[in-house]
């Protein structure tokens, strides 16, 4: 039996998405080495947004799923910055539309285009995750696997988009936000997990849920490498906005 989540614990889940084969990716060291075209970072970014504006209900998801008022506080806080603090022209949605509509993606074209299988996927593993382990375990996956990697993450991302497009401070908000806040989030989100992992049993979920989490990243990446290298329309929708867009 544990009783808290000691030193030694804390590393091994850290260590499971410091040594995740994710930070291996093609498309990331493509990033880090600013070789993206514009075309690639559109397709990135269409599959982030799908993404991102799904996070609320990700959270809302371990909301629904948690009885400890302690986490409830720190998952709504969470919410509410997501949320733009009540400001909708400041929520992370909006903040990423302001990117999307820099690199040429208007809001109704971003709305019309398909979430891919991957990413999908990836969406469906955050829901999936706290009505198969519980709360606790998608609480991990949230702090370990998503807020825990994300300032690392973005910062890469970040360097592949800004070597390829000048883009102004104010489209780019949405990447500093989150490089330079989402740490604060998971340092929160640990400290609710440490009381509570009392079992060998909860840890075994927990590792699984940051291990399943970090897998359908990857393979979000995947998706985008997919798009990258199809050619049809039928196979790749933004060759067909690409399309309609030459046409408009």
């Amino acid at each position: 039996m544990m009783t808290k989540l000691s030193c030694s614990i804390h590393e091994s889940l850290r260590e499971i998405t410091a040594h995740h084969p994710l930070w291996k990716h093609d498309f990331l060291s493509r990033c880090r080495a600013r070789q993206l075209s514009l075309q690639e970072i559109r397709l990135l970014a269409v599959q982030m947004y799908k993404f991102s504006k799904e996070f609320n209900r990700i959270l809302a998801s371990i909301l629904s799923c948690c009885e400890d008022e302690s986490a409830q506080l720190v998952l709504l806080e969470n919410l509410f910055d997501e949320m733009g603090q009540g400001d909708l022209n400041q929520s992370h949605p909006e903040l990423f539309r302001r990117f999307t509509r820099a690199i040429g993606i208007d809001d109704e074209i971003l709305a019309m285009l398909p979430t891919i299988p991957e990413t999908r996927d990836l969406i469906d593993t955050y829901l999936r995750i706290p009505h198969q382990y519980g709360f606790l375990a998608a609480l991990g996956a949230v702090c370990y696997a998503s807020e825990g990697i994300v300032s690392t993450l973005y910062t890469q991302l970040y360097q592949g988009i800004i070597g390829t497009a000048p883009l102004s401070k104010e489209s780019l908000i949405f990447f500093e936000v989150h490089i330079d806040v989402d740490d604060s989030h998971a340092a929160k989100l640990a400290a609710l997990i440490e009381p509570q992992l009392i079992t060998e049993e909860e840890e075994v979920k927990l590792k699984l849920a940051i291990v399943e989490a970090m897998d359908a990243r990857a393979q979000f990446f995947n998706g985008i490498q997919r798009q990258i290298y199809e050619s049809d329309l039928s196979a790749n929708p933004f060759l067909l906005l690409n399309a309609w867009q030459s046409v408009s």
